[in-house]
């Protein structure tokens, strides 16, 4: 959570007034929970990533849904020695992050952070569990380490919503309900605020890294119902609907494919 305020302190593409409009919204989303995060937070940020413009953000209707192939080695190596995730939300203010977590050079884990509950950490499985998740994609001519995860957000009744988190089961060939929650929430609690405003970033806890592996995301696109609850198409995340973002941390850039792919190392 420190690491989410420092984003929203830091974020290059927001005025101060946005920015201090983004802390509040954090502070008021956590209640007594922030008050030890008001101090100042660790070193960290966005080591590289995506966030929507604001347009994209808050373009849906009824439902939204996102997907990606983050590209995680295991270990993440370097000179990681402490929390590292590759996250992702699908633009609700109250969705989940459906994530890979690192800690130092320990085993990854699958992660579900869910902003709509008090109790927001959720589904914690490591990587030795998910032999049928894991699997390999190539992108500019190199096989890369992935796990296919996608999370949605939509109405399902009179101010209700449902979060859900999928991993593809690459054994039998289909997506596994990994988590669901169903709650009570206003359009404009999913629609306003900093939370929802970040695709795939690789997320960072420290203040430099070195000699990290090759990490990022692949194959990014997202999908929204309009006002009557019609799903539309999938679509590749664009230039034209988001911006990158660096915090100058140590990362850089293998490739970018605008804006739905990007490797970074460092």
């Amino acid at each position: 959570m420190q690491s989410k305020l420092r984003m929203a302190v830091t974020h290059p593409h927001a005025n101060f007034a946005a920015r201090d409009q983004a802390v509040a919204s954090l502070v008021e989303r956590l209640g007594p929970q922030a008050d030890e995060l008001k101090k100042p937070p660790p070193p960290g940020g966005v080591g590289y990533g995506v966030f929507y413009t604001s347009p994209f953000k808050t373009g849906w209707g009824h439902g939204t849904s996102f997907s990606c192939d983050f590209v995680c080695p295991s270990p993440p190596g370097g000179n990681v020695n402490t929390w590292l995730y590759l996250t992702a939300t699908n633009r609700s203010g109250l969705g989940v992050e459906a994530f890979v977590a690192y800690n130092a050079q320990g085993t990854p884990h699958f992660r579900v952070f869910d902003w709509a509950r008090n109790d927001h950490w959720q589904t914690d499985i490591p990587f030795t569990s998910l032999a049928n998740y894991l699997t390999t994609a190539s992108a500019h001519g190199h096989p890369y380490p992935v796990l296919p995860v996608w999370n949605s957000t939509w109405l399902i009744g009179a101010n209700r919503y449902r979060n859900q988190a999928l991993l593809y089961n690459h054994t039998r060939g289909g997506w596994d309900l990994i988590y669901q929650y169903d709650y009570d929430a206003t359009d404009a609690q999913q629609k306003t605020g900093f939370i929802g405003s970040w695709a795939p970033i690789v997320e960072t806890f420290q203040a430099a890294y070195l000699n990290t592996q090759p990490m990022g995301a692949l194959g990014t696109q997202l999908i929204s119902a309009d006002n009557n609850g019609h799903w539309g198409s999938w679509a590749l995340l664009a230039a034209s609907n988001s911006n990158l973002r660096i915090d100058n941390l140590g990362f850089h850039l293998v490739f970018l494919d605008p804006n739905y792919a990007f490797i970074v190392n460092s």
